[in-house]
């Protein structure tokens, strides 16, 4: 290799050293138009990181997302149908009343002589209340009895002017016979003395007297049936008579037996057996009959060794009463007993107003635990004739033509329609169109449609 000396290296290299002193003075003018377009492509790759990348990532995501929806089966709360309960119970109020109660009113005018009883007292069928002393009544029941002996006394004397009357007829009928067996003779012997007269066997004065006795033979009976007539009638208004005697008696004899009940009010008793409740009077009380003044009240009585409660039960249940049923009395005095009652009647027809059929109910009380008045809860619990379903009330699905709910069945949507039987708000009890164990979808999407493929996520939902 040839050497250089260090002079022509200092020759060789200042060619070199004289060209970029020209390009560092030429550059000097355009380093401010460098550094703008520098930044503005670091702003350039800036914006495209923050947005743009961004956008490209979402959309990324988005696509995988429909990808994995389209494919994906969808995934649904459900819940078991149990059976609901068997027997159907309500609560209703009601009160007690006494199997037989009656206010007791006095019947007759008078004064409160005496009184046997008081308020808390029981009494027995018959027993002696109280005395009214009645003087007007007793006064009026000696009338009546006198003007009764007065109308038999009557109707003693009819019946004698009957038997005069009778025997003035038969009297009367005999003479009638009489004249007529005399009218026979004399209208022989006229028409035999008139054929003699004919043939001049006699004289013609002979013919006309036996004539004339005819004629007053005939006289003498037309009298006589007239008179018999006349008896005749007698004899009918003689027995008018007694019929008009004979009844003033009757009218005289329901009028002292009516006095005679009547006076019979006098002494006040117990229609039945029971307990004296009220007693608003005292020895000495007017009293007048009828119950048009509240003053007339004598007591109250009530039976209570049986007791009776009406209740009106609503139409939901109405159709599960029946002669005989049971049902609970509960008294909040006494916490610890159990009280049982019978139905004895139900109404045939529903009360249009309040929707509910009265129902009365009949309790042994033979310890006298419970009076009437008392405020009682009755509890009736009837079988259902047919088995129903629970489920949520979140499950119901509200349509235009109905109730329906979605079942799930052997993967995919099924939409059946129910029938509510009582709707609790939170909870459903369903009459039909579900079947224990079948898998309900607990709130279902809009969305949702019939057969769709969806998967059941089991839940537990509480009811209060």
């Amino acid at each position: 290799m040839k050497q250089v000396s260090r002079s022509q290296f200092k020759n060789m290299s200042s060619p070199f050293q004289s060209q970029s002193k020209e390009n560092s003075s030429s550059s000097g003018g355009g380093k401010p138009v460098f550094l703008f377009l520098a930044a503005l492509a670091a702003l350039l790759v800036v914006l495209f990181i923050v947005g743009v990348l961004p956008r490209i990532e979402q959309r990324r995501e988005l696509k995988q997302a429909e990808a994995e929806t389209v494919n994906a089966v969808r995934v649904v709360n459900a819940i078991l149908a149990h059976p609901a309960a068997t027997t159907e119970s309500i609560r209703l109020p009601g009160n007690i009343n006494a199997i037989l109660y009656t206010t007791i009113y006095a019947r007759v005018d008078g004064y409160l002589k005496s009184r046997f009883v008081d308020i808390g007292d029981h009494v027995k069928t018959g027993q002696l209340l109280a005395v009214i002393d009645t003087p007007t009544v007793d006064e009026k029941l000696n009338q009546a009895r006198a003007d009764l002996k007065e109308a038999e006394a009557a109707l003693l004397e009819a019946k004698a002017q009957f038997k005069e009357a009778v025997a003035q007829d038969v009297k009367a009928a005999a003479e009638v016979e009489k004249d007529r067996s005399n009218l026979n003779y004399a209208s022989v012997t006229a028409k035999r003395w008139i054929d003699l007269a004919v043939r001049g066997a006699v004289s013609q004065q002979s013919r006309d007297e036996k004539v004339r006795s005819l004629e007053a033979t005939t006289a003498n009976l037309n009298a006589g049936i007239a008179a018999e007539k006349a008896t005749a009638a007698q004899v009918k208004a003689a027995a008018a008579q007694i019929n008009v005697a004979g009844a003033k008696v009757v009218a005289q004899e329901a009028n002292v037996k009516r006095l005679v009940a009547e006076q019979g009010f006098q002494k006040v008793v117990a229609p039945f057996d029971g307990i004296i409740t009220v007693r608003k009077v005292d020895p000495g009380a007017l009293i007048t009959q009828g119950s048009q003044s509240t003053t007339l009240e004598l007591f109250q009585l009530a039976k209570i060794d049986r007791l009776r409660i009406y209740v009106g039960v609503p139409q939901r249940v109405a159709r599960y009463l029946k002669a005989g049923m049971a049902a609970d009395i509960n008294v909040t005095e006494f916490p610890e007993r159990k009280f049982v009652g019978h139905v004895t009647n139900v109404s045939g027809a529903l009360d249009p107003n309040t929707r509910t059929r009265q129902t009365e109910i009949q309790i042994e009380n033979q310890d006298h635990a419970l009076l009437p008045g008392m405020y009682a809860e009755v509890n009736f619990t009837g079988m259902r004739e047919a088995p129903w379903i629970r489920v949520p009330g979140t499950t119901v699905i509200t349509r235009t033509d109905g109730l329906y709910v979605a079942a799930v069945k052997s993967g995919k949507v099924n939409f059946q329609r129910i029938t509510v039987g009582r709707d609790f708000g939170d909870t459903i009890e369903v009459r039909a169109g579900l079947n224990d164990g079948d898998e309900v979808i607990v709130s279902p999407a809009d969305d949702l449609r019939e057969g769709e493929q969806v998967k059941t996520k089991r839940v537990e939902v509480k009811t209060s």
